[in-house]
């Protein structure tokens, strides 16, 4: 599995809604907001660009900027490759952040914190700890040669149980390192701070094995970075088929045509997706992000979205239906998946999928949920098929 944001630039037609902390930092530097149209046919407020760099995108989600991020006029076919990237990115974002929200959380809340904050009332560790400008980063500074030994120490035995583990191979323990590394420089300035507070005191490893604990979790976690963009495109070519199965017919006028082969052959399919996108009827996908909020069911938490406009409520939620009580514990996800491009027999195969990501999810500790509903409005109908995770 390769980490998201390989790439330099993602390049599709990017719809940004902010929170109140990223509008209120944007405005300061006199970004110009917009009214957007959103995938469910509302209008919210934040920023249209046509392509992004992986780094920048990164830092606007650890900062708690973005809230929302959408998609649409795309034919997922065409643009698989950049929307599994953008997925692969915000899902990866989102478990960095959710680890140095976590790991400062345990931190801060641990015994020794607490004791220090009751005999030192005028230094107080908290999130609420206010430092003059510059103060922190210099502080940091001046211990770089400590910081750095104290990341060998927390890493240290993370990598000796990946190098042991024999169900990895080479690349998968290279690439698990590389994620271990890059969840660790997530942590907050607060949490290295109060590290190295306690790091000539009996109370050090504690703090340190807590924020391994937190680690280990996280890193648990990460693949659910490729089945979450997986089950995406799944989704979404099985929502386009149906669409192009109705619109093909419409525009071929013959009950008897091969829809398969529409599907597979680019001169048929084309007319039928340019009419589609005429109509404005190809699919948005949206992202919604999850807050830091310590209240419970907000931290962590994130859904993918699509939106259709064409209605196809009955299919689609008889499809996921199916899919969850299917009996396809038969491969294990990478030998099923593999079977599901092999096949091209049923139209709806890639729906099971969900089956496996459900099962995923259970494994790794991430509470998982879809649902699809239909919404009308103005005279017209839409599709919402949502996938929530929490982590």
């Amino acid at each position: 599995m390769a980490v998201s944001g390989q790439k330099q630039i993602i390049n599709l037609p990017l719809k940004f809604v902010f929170t109140e902390t990223g509008s209120s930092a944007l405005l300061r530097q006199n970004v110009k907001i917009n009214r957007l149209k959103m995938g469910d046919q509302t209008e919210d407020y934040g920023v249209f660009l046509d392509k992004i760099t992986p780094d920048f995108l990164k830092r606007m989600i650890m900062t708690d900027y973005i809230s929302k991020i959408e998609v649409s006029g795309v034919e997922p076919a065409e643009s698989r490759t950049d929307i599994i990237d953008l997925t692969k990115l915000i899902v990866f974002s989102i478990l960095y952040r959710n680890f140095a929200d976590v790991s400062m959380a345990q931190l801060l809340a641990s015994k020794p914190v607490k004791q220090w904050n009751y005999l030192n009332p005028s230094l107080v560790i908290d999130e609420k700890t206010q430092f003059k400008e510059g103060l922190l980063q210099s502080f940091m500074g001046r211990h770089t040669e400590e910081l750095t030994a104290i990341e060998k120490e927390l890493l240290d035995p993370v990598f000796i149980n990946i190098d042991t583990d024999t169900s990895f191979e080479h690349d998968e323990k290279k690439h698990r390192k590389k994620l271990s590394r890059n969840l660790v420089s997530a942590i907050y300035p607060l949490s290295w701070f109060a590290l190295l507070k306690f790091q000539k005191t009996r109370d050090f490893y504690n703090l340190l094995r807590t924020v391994r604990l937190c680690l280990v979790e996280s890193l648990r976690k990460t693949n659910i970075a490729e089945y979450a963009s997986l089950m995406l495109m799944e989704l979404a070519s099985n929502i386009v088929n149906l669409n192009i199965q109705k619109e093909a017919k419409r525009l071929y006028g013959n009950e008897n045509l091969d829809v398969k082969q529409v599907i597979q052959d680019p001169k048929l399919r084309l007319p039928v997706i340019e009419s589609l996108r005429k109509k404005n009827n190809l699919l948005s996908f949206s992202w919604k992000l999850g807050g830091t909020s310590l209240a419970i069911g907000t931290r962590g938490r994130f859904q993918v979205v699509l939106y259709d406009q064409d209605i196809n409520y009955a299919a689609t939620r008889e499809s996921i239906a199916q899919s969850k009580t299917a009996d396809v514990r038969r491969f294990n996800l990478s030998e099923f998946y593999k079977k599901l491009h092999q096949s091209g027999s049923d139209l709806d195969l890639g729906m099971f999928y969900l089956s496996f990501l459900d099962e995923a999810c259970s494994n790794m500790g991430i509470k998982f949920e879809s649902m699809v509903n239909q919404t009308q409005f103005s005279g017209t109908g839409q599709t919402i098929t949502t996938l929530t995770f929490i982590l």
